[in-house]
């Protein structure tokens, strides 16, 4: 047999470890129901699929637009369905794994790349709704392709025109994700300057950034104040309203405190190392992209724990240098093998969602599916829970024919996807007509009357209003009724509408005509 393929199969090893490891691992993500920030966006992913709405046009979200096409994808490809959901983002992720050990390869051993991608996806499943299908991973994915092909750049100068522009067009799809991640593609731009050709590569790479964004826009071009619509939801509402919410900083938490340790052993190891012959430039990339992920949260002054998943791919490969590197202490190989699977072992008892698992095992051998069962065990509030969300959903199948059009009024979109009815407002949540605790912004004050003249033009066969809603930055008031946040929403439905039942936190409203 020739070295060569001696070589492959050592190689193709510890590679399929990685992605088998991954696909086990987060076989527990299946297991989650979608959340807030997920049920938002596969709300407007269903309406691009649907009914062709453009994002901010068809629905509505301050953030950018680049996760509602990542649900559209979902939707197309498995449904809208929570579990349509999870598997895509699952799939996603095996494969961000496999490419992760790929890409770590180019600095790390085998062993040390295998263990950074087995903590990666720990890290990953254990945030549940913190990290579970948030723009933070996709855009870290897209990130991650950038830093491939920035070292692929480096080494074949005959596609260097192509890599480049690859470099840019993820690094503007990572901008559609978040805006502060343009500082990633100032990284890249550096980086790029750095290298022969700087000119030319670097007229390639911004060529590549700006592609994802005109496609994007272009849409809108054909719509009538499509662009001002934009331009209104995720800058002026971003910079008026949502700027103002601050979210205190915590950066241990979900299972970040033992990678940190592990990646400052990790970097104190790597400081010992002499210098290779791409070692400073390898620093100078690890610095820029590390100032940019942190960079990010700080500017936005909010620290959920997504913000930091770009710092943490990052942060994760140093702290298999740093495991490794303790090992190395161990005398004997089975020692070694025994200390790592204790602390992933320690890792999984103290952060992995095993909770998920029993809820789903117990289920088992019931008549119900036992998917379903945990999806509502973990979604069980009684009044506005998955169990409450199907009740109105049947009882409005049943009251009202496929073509009825149907309305929800609350600050959590949910139900407004699960009922798979084309909804006759583009608000997806009442957060852009009830966030405002003094002054009412110009162009919210239109979104506001586009709502009541929406309902009236014409008008839904039912109302689903939320009789109380959960506590939001925005509202400032707990159980804060979302009739009230909406002036002339209680004169609309005095006039037009009569109550028709109670189903648990909900209240449904029939039509006079």
């Amino acid at each position: 047999m020739k070295q060569s393929t001696i070589d492959d199969f050592r190689e193709t090893v510890p590679f399929l470890m990685a992605v088998g490891g991954a696909a086990i691992i987060l076989l527990v993500t299946l297991l989650l129901p979608l959340g807030f920030d997920n049920d938002l966006y596969e709300s407007m992913g269903w309406a691009l699929y649907a009914y062709h709405g453009l994002p901010y046009l068809g629905s509505w979200d301050h953030n950018f637009p680049g996760i509602v096409y990542v649900h559209w994808a979902s939707i197309a490809l498995f449904g809208a369905s929570d579990f349509g959901f999870r598997l895509f983002d699952y799939f996603v992720h095996i494969a961000m794994a496999g490419f992760f050990y790929r890409a770590l390869r180019n600095w790390l051993s085998q062993k040390e790349s295998l263990l950074a991608v087995i903590i990666f996806v720990l890290y990953y499943a254990s945030g549940q709704w913190g990290l579970a299908g948030q723009r933070d991973t996709y855009a870290a994915f897209l990130l991650l392709g950038a830093v491939w092909a920035f070292v692929q750049l480096r080494s074949k100068p005959t596609s260097a025109g192509l890599l480049a522009m690859t470099i840019g067009v993820l690094c503007g799809a990572a901008f559609l994700m978040r805006p502060t991640y343009v500082f990633f593609a100032l990284s890249f731009l550096i980086l790029i300057w750095s290298l022969l050709n700087r000119i030319r590569l670097s007229g390639f790479f911004l060529l590549g950034c700006i592609l994802p964004i005109v496609a994007f826009l272009f849409p809108y071009l054909f719509v009538r104040d499509g662009l001002l619509q934009v331009y209104d939801t995720i800058i002026r509402f971003n910079l008026d309203v949502y700027s103002a919410v601050k979210i205190p900083i915590n950066l241990w938490s979900r299972g970040r405190a033992p990678i940190y340790i592990f990646a400052i052993v990790g970097i104190l190891f790597a400081l010992r190392k002499g210098p290779g012959s791409n070692d400073w430039r390898d620093r100078i990339m690890l610095l820029l992209l590390a100032g940019s992920a942190l960079i990010s949260p700080i500017m936005m002054g909010k620290y959920f724990t997504y913000h930091f998943e770009p710092f943490l791919l990052l942060v994760i490969p140093f702290a298999a240098v740093g495991l490794s590197e303790i090992l190395q202490f161990m005398p004997t190989a089975w020692a070694k093998g025994a200390a790592v699977l204790l602390l992933l072992g320690l890792f999984v008892y103290c952060y992995y969602p095993r909770h998920l698992i029993k809820y789903y095992y117990d289920a088992v051998g019931t008549a119900d599916s036992p998917l379903e069962v945990t999806y509502e065990h973990v979604l069980s509030d009684s009044l506005y829970g998955l169990e409450a969300q199907r009740e109105v959903i049947q009882y409005v199948d049943r009251v009202a024919t496929p073509e009825d059009i149907v309305e929800t009024v609350s600050i959590f979109p949910g139900l407004r996807w699960r009922l798979h009815r084309k909804p006759p407002t583009r608000f997806t949540s009442v957060v852009p007509l009830a966030a405002y605790s003094s002054k009412v912004p110009s162009y919210a004050a239109m979104w506001r009357k586009e709502y009541i003249t929406s309902l009236a033009t014409p008008p839904p066969r039912l109302i689903i209003v939320s009789r109380s809603n959960q506590w939001w930055p925005f509202v400032g008031k707990r159980n804060d009724s979302a009739i009230a946040c909406i002036p002339g929403f209680d004169s609309l439905l005095s006039a037009n509408y009569v109550p028709d039942t109670v189903i648990r936190g909900f209240a449904l409203y029939r039509s006079r005509k």
